[in-house]
Protein backbone atom coordinates (compact mmCIF):
# COMPACT_ATOMS: atom_id res chain seq x y z
CA UNK A 1 0.00 0.00 0.00
CA UNK A 2 2.81 2.41 0.85
CA UNK A 3 4.47 1.74 -2.50
CA UNK A 4 1.24 2.58 -4.36
CA UNK A 5 0.98 5.83 -2.43
CA UNK A 6 4.58 6.70 -3.28
CA UNK A 7 4.05 5.97 -6.95
CA UNK A 8 0.85 8.05 -6.98
CA UNK A 9 2.72 10.96 -5.35
CA UNK A 10 5.51 10.58 -7.89
CA UNK A 11 2.97 10.63 -10.74
CA UNK A 12 1.27 13.78 -9.43
CA UNK A 13 4.66 15.44 -8.90
CA UNK A 14 5.76 14.75 -12.48
CA UNK A 15 2.36 15.79 -13.83
CA UNK A 16 2.51 19.19 -12.14
CA UNK A 17 6.13 19.55 -13.29
CA UNK A 18 4.93 19.24 -16.88
CA UNK A 19 2.13 21.72 -16.21
CA UNK A 20 4.74 24.09 -14.81
CA UNK A 21 6.72 23.72 -18.03
CA UNK A 22 3.61 24.51 -20.09
CA UNK A 23 2.96 27.61 -18.00
CA UNK A 24 6.50 28.80 -18.69
CA UNK A 25 5.84 28.41 -22.43
CA UNK A 26 2.63 30.43 -22.05
CA UNK A 27 4.58 33.16 -20.24
CA UNK A 28 7.15 33.33 -23.04
CA UNK A 29 4.40 33.49 -25.69
CA UNK A 30 2.60 36.25 -23.80
CA UNK A 31 5.76 38.32 -23.41
CA UNK A 32 6.74 37.86 -27.06
CA UNK A 33 3.26 38.85 -28.24
CA UNK A 34 3.43 41.94 -26.03
CA UNK A 35 6.93 42.95 -27.15
CA UNK A 36 6.33 42.54 -30.87
CA UNK A 37 2.72 43.73 -30.88
CA UNK A 38 1.53 40.52 -32.53
CA UNK A 39 -1.76 40.68 -30.73
CA UNK A 40 -2.85 40.36 -27.14
CA UNK A 41 -2.15 36.70 -26.43
CA UNK A 42 -3.77 36.95 -23.00
CA UNK A 43 -7.21 37.61 -24.55
CA UNK A 44 -7.39 33.87 -25.23
CA UNK A 45 -7.71 33.54 -21.47
CA UNK A 46 -10.30 36.34 -21.30
CA UNK A 47 -7.90 38.68 -19.52
CA UNK A 48 -7.68 42.43 -20.01
CA UNK A 49 -3.96 43.21 -19.86
CA UNK A 50 -0.47 41.80 -19.53
CA UNK A 51 -0.62 42.46 -15.77
CA UNK A 52 -3.73 40.29 -15.43
CA UNK A 53 -2.03 37.61 -17.53
CA UNK A 54 1.06 37.65 -15.31
CA UNK A 55 -1.14 37.53 -12.18
CA UNK A 56 -2.89 34.49 -13.66
CA UNK A 57 0.45 32.78 -14.39
CA UNK A 58 1.87 33.54 -10.93
CA UNK A 59 -1.29 32.21 -9.27
CA UNK A 60 -0.99 29.04 -11.33
CA UNK A 61 2.70 28.66 -10.41
CA UNK A 62 2.01 29.19 -6.73
CA UNK A 63 -0.72 26.56 -6.89
CA UNK A 64 1.64 24.14 -8.62
CA UNK A 65 4.34 24.72 -6.02
CA UNK A 66 1.74 24.11 -3.32
CA UNK A 67 0.83 20.77 -4.91
CA UNK A 68 4.55 19.90 -5.01
CA UNK A 69 4.73 20.81 -1.33
CA UNK A 70 1.93 18.35 -0.60
CA UNK A 71 3.68 15.65 -2.64
CA UNK A 72 7.13 16.09 -1.11
CA UNK A 73 6.31 17.15 2.47
CA UNK A 74 9.59 18.95 3.10
CA UNK A 75 10.67 22.40 4.18
CA UNK A 76 12.49 23.02 0.90
CA UNK A 77 9.17 23.05 -0.96
CA UNK A 78 7.62 25.34 1.65
CA UNK A 79 10.40 27.88 1.16
CA UNK A 80 9.87 27.73 -2.61
CA UNK A 81 6.14 28.41 -2.18
CA UNK A 82 6.90 31.37 0.07
CA UNK A 83 9.47 32.70 -2.41
CA UNK A 84 6.95 32.53 -5.26
CA UNK A 85 4.30 34.20 -3.14
CA UNK A 86 6.50 37.12 -2.09
CA UNK A 87 7.85 37.49 -5.62
CA UNK A 88 4.32 37.57 -7.04
CA UNK A 89 3.40 40.29 -4.59
CA UNK A 90 6.47 42.35 -5.54
CA UNK A 91 6.12 41.94 -9.30
CA UNK A 92 2.36 42.25 -9.78
CA UNK A 93 1.26 44.78 -7.16
CA UNK A 94 1.99 48.50 -7.38
CA UNK A 95 3.82 49.01 -4.09
CA UNK A 96 5.46 51.86 -2.25
CA UNK A 97 9.22 51.89 -1.84
CA UNK A 98 8.95 50.81 1.79
CA UNK A 99 6.80 47.80 0.84
CA UNK A 100 9.30 46.88 -1.88
CA UNK A 101 12.11 47.11 0.68
CA UNK A 102 10.22 44.81 3.06
CA UNK A 103 9.55 42.36 0.22
CA UNK A 104 13.21 42.28 -0.76
CA UNK A 105 14.15 41.78 2.89
CA UNK A 106 11.67 38.90 3.11
CA UNK A 107 13.21 37.27 0.03
CA UNK A 108 16.68 37.77 1.52
CA UNK A 109 15.57 36.15 4.77
CA UNK A 110 14.07 33.20 2.90
CA UNK A 111 17.30 32.73 0.93
CA UNK A 112 19.33 32.94 4.15
CA UNK A 113 17.09 30.36 5.82
CA UNK A 114 17.47 28.06 2.82
CA UNK A 115 21.23 28.53 2.72
CA UNK A 116 22.20 28.46 6.41
CA UNK A 117 19.39 26.95 8.48
CA UNK A 118 18.12 24.24 6.21
CA UNK A 119 19.46 20.79 5.49
CA UNK A 120 18.45 19.46 2.09
CA UNK A 121 16.65 16.09 2.29
CA UNK A 122 19.42 14.30 0.38
CA UNK A 123 22.04 15.62 2.79
CA UNK A 124 19.85 14.61 5.72
CA UNK A 125 19.57 11.05 4.36
CA UNK A 126 23.36 10.88 4.01
CA UNK A 127 23.74 12.04 7.62
CA UNK A 128 21.25 9.39 8.77
CA UNK A 129 23.18 6.65 6.95
CA UNK A 130 26.42 7.80 8.56
CA UNK A 131 24.80 7.76 12.00
CA UNK A 132 23.43 4.24 11.42
CA UNK A 133 26.86 3.11 10.35
CA UNK A 134 28.49 4.63 13.43
CA UNK A 135 25.91 3.23 15.90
Amino acid sequence: MAEKLRSARRFVFYLVSWIEFLISILAVLGIISHLFGIGPFWQFFQLESLTDFMRFLFDALISIEFVKLLCRNDLYSMIEVLLFTVTRHLVIQHLTMLEILFGIAAIGILFAVRKFLFIHPESYEKMQKRREFID
